[in-house]
């Protein structure tokens, strides 16, 4: 009997006493982050058959529960990475908003309406140098603030990457903890209740990053992490490490991607989720559009600027040279075509109209036979270029493929993406501003042709006269006198005449007529005006948008974006509280039942302990009696 006892209090106070220490971890662990309650499973032991009955053979404790729910974890996970994800976003833009409405940005449309500002009081005297240098030195204030912007915005493009190195850096060492603790739960015995709250605990931070997805492996105790959309990052004792490779064929686009044995495989981003996945949004699609945007503004400013001065003459008679680079420089013409470091293939893009000038990257691809070209809203076109060197020509651009393209190679056409940054003032004599159009109201066209003088000589005065069958062209005095006999038209080059040279293209209807006037005239400010009116003159997106509308419109942009992303913060918090709410409601500690069980164990402790203490007493008894 006193031993049946001191066997009954002796397991009464065991369990009560593990009753106890797991009440007591609970309470430690309160504030503990990615804690989770624990709970002891005490099981009856089976009875005594003893006398025809069964007598009761005490308790013992079967195991100590950790309190989850598999589900609203998952759903944590989840709610987690979208919330991060539109945090950055928000934070991103935050920043490109802030830059966009900085005093430095500012100054973009300020200095282009003070050009404008400066070309207007220059118009009302013309032959003025004074005026004439302040034309000038706003043009270099134009050119400087776009390219201060643009290298704000290009630094903050290397800022991105940086933080991709990092990120990645992190979640490769989250791979390797969460390797470590599937061998340790492999290695020893279950249940492994604090293993697997640090085990949540990296989880949830790496779905701050990317998307996770969590399974069991079978008839172990581990699991695979798989991220994104299916890549294995870890699997049981086994992980995975990440790392950012160069981009193809822009090496600066560096990409994702898994190593896998010693090879690498690139993983496609658009499913990643999290922190990451915002950082790319950002790097290749955000700020590639403020690039081309802002590329847009300087290419359409400097072309029209240039242009108009093309067809003018300056205080020495001369045709006007450009103020600001040619866009169709042939550094700029090569620097817009991405080709692989490898390839053998050569391009060349020059931009020949404006107004068809779109953002984005172009795609251009060759199959062995047949060139294709991906726009930037995706739409796929097959391409047949013809020339010598072969050409085709799309949303404004010239492209020369001067040397070809390897079969399956692709490269990447961007128009403007690097014009901001390479925009610069040319002229630095304000005497070579060219006020005088030389355009002579002789002229009647009715065709399509573009007539430009590219040097002035002895010639001052003439016209160029397209025949009746509009197949022949001759250059006559203002008095009608021949002064070149008729020729074949159009042209294949620049024409000569008295030592002046024009070019003439195509398009010319019968009988159009194209006059110039290259007598210097003081006062006479025709060109000035006509560049005044681009302050208004809609140049730019098929005649719907001016200059400076361009740069209103991506501000304008990137503000919606902001707006949007931080609506959808809102809503990512909302439910990643929910989450959090049904977790705790599960895994949560709650003091005042902990405090509860506590008095409830130390109770049973007590009394399991009287049990023992009436077990001594009863045994000394029977040694007494014996």
């Amino acid at each position: 009997m006193g031993l049946d006892l001191l066997n009954l209090g002796t397991q009464g106070v065991l369990t009560a006493q593990r009753q106890l220490n797991t009440t007591s971890h609970n309470i430690n662990n309160v504030n503990t982050e990615g804690f989770s309650r624990q709970s002891v499973v005490q099981e009856t032991n089976m009875p005594h058959w003893v006398s025809g009955a069964n007598l009761g053979a005490g308790v013992h404790v079967a195991a100590v529960r950790r309190s989850f729910d598999q589900f609203a974890t998952n759903e944590l996970n989840l709610s987690t990475t979208n919330l991060n994800y539109s945090m950055d976003t928000e934070a991103n833009l935050d920043v490109l908003t802030n830059m966009m409405s900085s005093i430095g940005a500012k100054r973009i449309p300020e200095n282009i309406n003070d050009w404008f500002d400066a070309v207007k009081t220059l118009s009302d005297s013309p032959n003025e140098i004074g005026a004439r240098k302040v034309v000038l030195e706003k043009s270099r204030l134009i050119s400087q603030s776009l390219n201060d912007f643009y290298e704000n915005v290009r630094q903050q493009n290397a800022d991105v990457n940086k933080k991709m190195d990092l990120t990645v850096e992190r979640m490769n060492g989250i791979a390797l903890e969460l390797k470590d603790i599937n061998k340790m739960m492999v290695k020893t015995p279950g249940p492994h209740n604090d293993l697997m709250d640090r085990h949540e605990k990296l989880i949830k931070e790496l779905s701050q990053y990317t998307k996770v997805t969590i399974t069991k492996r079978d008839n172990e105790n581990s699991f695979n992490v798989l991220i994104g959309g299916g890549h294995m990052l870890v699997s049981g004792t086994e992980s995975s490490q990440l790392k950012m490779i160069q981009g193809t064929p822009d090496p600066l686009q560096r990409r994702l991607a898994m190593v896998e044995g010693n090879g690498v495989k690139a993983i496609q981003h658009d499913s990643i989720g999290g922190k990451l996945s915002s950082l790319f949004e950002l790097r290749d699609k955000t700020i590639p559009t403020i690039m081309d945007e802002l590329g847009r503004v300087a290419v359409g400013f400097s072309s029209e600027v240039n242009r108009l001065q093309s067809q003018a003459i300056d205080l020495r008679g001369q045709v006007g040279a450009n103020i600001f680079s040619d866009v169709n420089s042939e550094q700029a013409v090569r620097s817009r075509a991405i080709i692989s470091g490898d390839s053998s293939a050569e391009i060349g893009v020059f931009i020949d109209d404006i107004s068809l000038l779109k953002a984005g990257d172009y795609a251009l691809k060759y199959d062995g036979s047949q060139y294709t070209v991906t726009r930037p809203t995706g739409e796929v076109q097959r391409l047949d270029p013809t020339g010598n060197p072969s050409t085709f020509f799309l949303d404004g651009m010239r492209v020369e493929i001067r040397e070809p393209l390897s079969a399956g190679e692709r490269i990447l056409l961007r128009p403007t993406r690097l014009a901001a940054g390479d925009m610069k003032l040319e002229m630095n004599e304000a005497e070579k501003i060219a006020a005088q159009s030389y355009a002579s109201s002789a002229t009647f066209a009715t065709g399509n042709a573009k007539f430009k003088v590219l040097q002035s000589g002895d010639l001052k005065e003439f016209q160029v006269v397209i025949s009746p069958a509009a197949n022949q062209f001759a250059v006559l005095d203002m008095k009608g006198k021949m002064l070149l006999e008729p020729q074949t038209y159009p042209p294949k080059g620049p024409v000569t005449v008295g030592g002046t040279t024009f070019e003439l293209s195509g398009g010319a209807a019968a009988n159009d007529k194209f006059a110039a006037n290259l007598v210097p005239s003081e006062g006479d400010n025709g060109n000035l005006l006509l560049m005044q009116g681009l302050q208004t003159r809609k140049v730019m997106d098929e005649g719907r948008s001016t200059v400076i509308d361009l740069y209103q419109n991506v501000n304008t942009e990137v503000g919606l974006k902001k707006a949007t992303a931080t609506r959808l913060t809102e809503v990512a918090r909302v439910e990643t509280e929910a989450a959090q709410s049904r977790v705790a409601s599960v895994s949560g500690v709650n003091l005042d039942e902990e405090a509860a069980n506590m008095m409830k164990f130390q109770q049973a402790y007590m009394a399991s302990s009287r049990i023992m203490k009436a077990a001594d007493e009863t045994f000394n008894t029977i040694l007494q009696l014996s």
